[in-house]
């Protein structure tokens, strides 16, 4: 064993703790990373559910106007009045007819 001596032995040590504190070392770093992409998948699961819920909410509204919009369309609107008309006229006349 000549060609391992103590400089050597010392040389080599110091490599192996070298290796080694830099394998802790991107360990805890690694930890790190992993921890900060754990947080923003969580985020970004709970802007993707508010989303859903602002889109769902979007589409309620949306067909609701159009309920509204139906409803007060001027072609349904004049219907609607000349139809009043016509009820209020039938019913003038037989308040007439039974007070005559």
């Amino acid at each position: 064993m000549e060609g391992l001596d103590l400089r050597t032995m010392l040389t080599v040590g110091g490599m192996l703790v070298s290796v080694v504190s830099a394998a802790v070392i991107v360990q805890t770093k690694l930890k790190g990373v992993i921890e900060q992409l754990q947080d923003i998948e969580q985020r970004l699961r709970a802007l993707d559910s508010c989303t859903d819920k602002m889109h769902s909410t979007n589409e309620v509204m949306s067909q609701r106007l159009g309920v509204l919009s139906s409803l007060l369309d001027p072609k349904v609107m004049e219907s609607r009045a000349r139809e009043t008309a016509s009820i209020l006229k039938d019913i003038e006349y037989m308040r007439k007819k039974l007070c005559t």
